[in-house]
């Protein structure tokens, strides 16, 4: 490992701690009364941080030390008027263009390289009842074969099962897959900018993708704009893998008009490694998929990593989706 890669691998644990640490708080302070480890898990397991409880207590005791909670025996922990103070102004920060601040992070931080298919990417995660669970795999695979799949990796736990403290609850499996922000964390590392620009519904005549029926800005939003479609049921994907016709999420990105021929070549690089998440890449100064690009900027539009989790909502399976949620090495994932 590099001393960049060791540097990032810092960061990134640090900032992981951090958050879990600020929605620890958080559910402390919604209490008036000791919180145990047990509630705190089943809390923040709806959220998206599938702690141990094991893992949970660890954190408590980190919270103690610096003063920010307080324990009462076996009764749990209460937060401290310090710990209020150190959530108050956390929750400021993230207030304050937190959507596109913790993406652009998270794509920082990828380390997956083409050439040697190594490296960690930013990977989603989504609960399943375990009784989809080959119903999962059915869907995993015809959108791959689609080109619908962002990479052609995936990991699947079984209930009760961790991996880098995440822990599945009983009944449950849980789904990861690579979200396309691992693309953008190989243009960044490559020296490409990236703009975030919109999400939204694409649609789709004829297995092509025509325009964006809906836009929602990544500026100044406090929730990712694809979960919105998603969870308002506004995508057909099972359609257009039937019939080539129906509504996909999807963004869209913009990056300069000079890296145009680098963007095309890592694309090219990619797509060799079976990766399939680019739906339209535009040209310079271009409007792409009914969209106008800012001067001197090429339009790039992305299949949306919540794309697995929408289809399996199409066919009426429960799911908690949870995108982005970490990074992982594709070494940890199986190729589809």
């Amino acid at each position: 490992m590099t001393a960049k890669e060791k540097s990032r691998h810092l960061l990134s644990v640090e900032n992981d701690s951090s958050r879990k640490e600020i929605e620890i708080l958080r559910v402390l302070s919604e209490h008036d009364r000791p919180v145990g480890s047990t509630l705190i898990a089943q809390v923040l397991g709806k959220k998206g941080f599938l702690l141990s409880e094991r893992t949970v207590r660890y954190h408590l005791q980190l919270l103690e030390l610096k003063g920010l909670a307080k324990g009462h025996n076996r009764s749990g922990r209460t937060i401290t008027p310090l710990g209020l103070r150190e959530l108050a102004n956390t929750m400021v920060f993230q207030r304050m263009g937190f959507v596109t601040t913790r993406f652009l992070s998270l794509a920082y931080e990828v380390t997956y390289q083409p050439d040697t298919s190594r490296g960690e990417v930013v990977a989603n995660v989504s609960i399943i009842n375990k009784d989809f669970h080959d119903k999962t795999l059915e869907i995993i695979e015809s959108l791959h074969e689609k080109g619908f799949l962002t990479a052609p990796y995936i990991k699947v736990l079984d209930e009760t099962e961790e991996y880098k403290d995440i822990y599945v609850p009983k009944g449950k499996i849980a789904l990861f897959t690579v979200c396309n922000l691992a693309i953008d964390g190989v243009f960044l590392n490559l020296g490409i900018p990236i703009l975030f620009k919109y999400g939204g519904p694409v649609q789709f005549v004829d297995n092509q993708p025509v325009r964006f029926v809906d836009l929602i800005s990544y500026e100044g939003t406090t929730i990712p704009p694809l979960e919105v479609f998603v969870y308002r049921n506004a995508t057909s994907i099972l359609s257009v893998l039937r019939t080539g016709s129906g509504l996909i999420p999807a963004n869209l990105r913009e990056i300069p008009a000079a890296a145009e021929e680098k963007a095309e070549k890592i694309l090219a690089d990619l797509r060799k490694k079976e990766w399939h998440g680019i739906l339209k890449f535009g040209k310079p100064n271009e409007s792409i998929l009914g969209v106008p690009v800012a001067m001197d900027r090429i339009g790039i539009s992305m299949i949306g990593g919540l794309t697995p989790a929408a289809a399996l909502r199409e066919i009426g399976a429960k799911i908690d989706t949870f995108a982005p949620h970490c990074l992982m090495p594709v070494e940890d994932m199986t190729q589809v």
